[in-house]
């Protein structure tokens, strides 16, 4: 009898707080206002062609997703909130008061503690700070100032405007704010394609967001019975319950694809970034960098012409972003000193240079890949470069000024010491040689950042990429009629070269079932396959000569030369029909720089 006395007293005091209070403690907001102040807690990373390539969450505090609109709600979903919360939405005009009536006898006579907050008085709770419930329930000054609230903003908005942020802003279950978030971290589906079992067990979760799951297919079964037939089975939804509810639900994406440029590119939760990646190259690198079992991995493939990256992919169990990271280069620094080489015209492609081991001295030490150096001593530059050989490469840098190749190598992004560069600087550089000697800096920016910047002579470039490229002809009137051009220069962690249009680079570690070349040689396949590379015509004013070696410790050939430097005859200097070469000689102080 104490109880009822308490339940009528509530009562006749709400009454009292009807008939005398005037204000609301807070202005109310438009529809608008809120729709616009609402953000995701992930931001959105997208390709050139605006289709999602990456999620990533970036306000830890809640998981929300963008915006839903009513149009993408199934009504399956709409009708079990109808049903559960608020039977009478459409006819009220913010308070039920026949539903408060009912509830008031019911707490009078059975003390069920059954609550009447229409769906409008609770979006008030969530839109006013100050109308929020808290643990020990509203005051009844709290619960008057809701009911005036919820009145004034039916008043103002729509009951569509009312439902759609209503499913927008409330809490379903674990920090999942809204249903865009409920749908997909609790059924792996977007709002619109939710069945009437999953609608009555997340109109369920309204009624006690962190319920037991055996609780929550309790009520959802009781609200199922209210829907429209079919309606679902209680077995069904009791057995969908234990299953979706039993674990912390977190919202997953389907597209996963590009972790490592999200991280580098998103910084506000809800923003949306147009990038330069290309979502389908971007999988086919993924594919194949997957084909290496066990690796770590990574590509990374350049437009030629705008500097755009169209691919950065990365596979690594220990979250290392291996594009960014630096790692040993050994011998990919040789294609810019040699093309340096050949610009200041202290070297040709038809030059010999010495590959006999070189001495130990009490100075100088060598590297250990020294120990296994070809038989033959004397290698032309198109050898060296094309087979990567390590002698001959120091030799040639005896030859030049250490200032302008540390110059150059800086204007280019990269580090003289062997394990001081990334992928990403390496694939740059090298797609300054593709595009004959113009730099166009790597950027996620669509279109590129339009800043091109000569480094290089483009006849020295074009030699270097003649060097390099699967088709050896100097017959200027074949070159660019071959489709499949490209050229390739690797190291046993690294492959990088460039088709017409693209440059391409990969780094593997060495705990694989492939290699970098055999990655690099599938993606390249593809993008041919994808988009025919032709060889581009050599530039004007690049001498083609016919040369032979005496002895003949090479073919005979047509040779690139820069103007002034070609010739005829090229031998040893121990031949006295000798022509361009150096003396087998490295100082310390080159030796050293290139240690470091």
């Amino acid at each position: 009898m104490r109880t009822s006395f308490k339940v009528i007293r509530r009562h006749l005091i709400l009454l009292i707080l009807l008939i005398s209070s005037h204000a609301h403690a807070a202005a109310l907001p438009s529809f608008q206002s809120i729709h616009d102040q609402y953000h995701s807690s992930f931001a959105s990373l997208l390709d050139r062609n605006g289709e999602i390539i990456q999620m990533l969450q970036l306000d830890h505090s809640a998981q929300r997703l963008p915006w839903t609109t009513l149009q993408d709600l199934s009504p399956a979903m709409q009708n079990a909130l109808l049903v559960s919360e608020d039977q009478r939405f459409f006819q009220h005009q913010g308070v039920d008061w026949r539903a408060m009536a009912s509830a008031a006898w019911e707490n009078l006579v059975h003390n069920t503690h059954r609550g009447a907050s229409t769906l409008t008085m609770q979006l008030m709770g969530l839109l006013d700070p100050s109308l929020t419930r808290n643990a020990g329930g509203r005051t009844y000054t709290q619960k008057w100032e809701q009911i005036r609230a919820a009145r004034q903003l039916e008043k103002h908005w729509s009951k569509a405007q009312i439902l759609e942020a209503y499913l927008n802003l409330v809490d379903f279950r674990s920090n999942l704010f809204g249903i865009n978030a409920a749908a997909l971290a609790l059924f792996n589906k977007p709002p619109a394609a939710l069945s009437s079992a999953e609608a009555s067990i997340l109109a369920a979760l309204l009624r006690g967001p962190n319920a037991k799951p055996a609780i929550v297919a309790e009520r959802a079964c009781g609200v199922a019975t209210q829907l429209r037939p079919p309606r679902p089975s209680c077995a069904d939804i009791t057995a969908l319950s234990l299953q979706r509810l039993a674990a912390h639900p977190k919202v997953e994406f389907t597209v996963d694809l590009a972790p490592e440029a999200a991280q580098q590119l998103l910084q506000i939760p809800g923003q949306r970034m147009i990038s330069s990646l290309d979502i389908t190259l971007q999988k086919m690198a993924l594919s194949h960098l997957q084909s290496g079992l066990n690796a770590a991995a990574a590509a990374v493939i350049l437009d030629n012409h705008t500097g755009e990256i169209l691919v950065y992919a990365n596979i690594d169990a220990h979250k290392t972003n291996n594009i960014i990271t630096t790692h040993p280069s050994a011998s990919l620094l040789q294609t810019f000193l040699y093309e340096l080489a050949i610009e200041q015209k202290r070297l040709t492609a038809a030059t010999l240079l010495d590959n006999a081991p070189l001495p130990v001295t009490a100075n100088a030490t060598y590297p250990d890949y020294m120990a296994n150096i070809p038989a033959h001593d004397w290698v032309s530059v198109r050898t060296a470069l094309s087979s990567g050989l390590n002698v001959p490469a120091w030799h040639a840098l005896a030859l030049l000024p250490t200032p302008d190749y540390a110059e150059r190598l800086h204007q280019l992004g990269l580090q003289p010491k062997n394990d001081a560069n990334t992928l990403l600087a390496l694939a740059n550089a090298y797609q300054t040689i593709a595009n004959n000697g113009l730099n166009q800096p790597a950027s996620f920016h669509v279109a590129g950042l339009g800043k091109t910047q000569r480094l290089m002579s483009a006849k020295a470039a074009a030699i270097v990429s003649n060097i390099l490229s699967n088709q050896h002809t100097a017959d200027n009137d074949n070159v660019g009629n071959t489709d499949n051009y490209y050229t390739l220069s690797s190291s046993p962690q690294y492959a990088i070269g460039y088709t017409a249009n693209y440059t391409i680079a990969v780094w593997m570690n060495n705990v694989s079932t492939a290699n970098a070349t055999d990655i690099w040689q599938s993606i390249t396949s593809d993008l041919n396959r994808m988009y025919l590379s032709h060889a581009p015509k050599l530039s004007n004013g690049i001498v083609i000569q016919n040369v032979r070696f005496i002895p003949p410790i090479e073919s005979s050939r047509q040779e690139l030369f820069l103007p002034g430097t070609e010739q005829a005859v090229f031998s040893p200097p121990s031949t006295p029909d000798s022509g361009l070469f150096i003396q087998p000689f490295v100082s310390d102080m080159s030796l050293n720089y290139m240690t470091q």
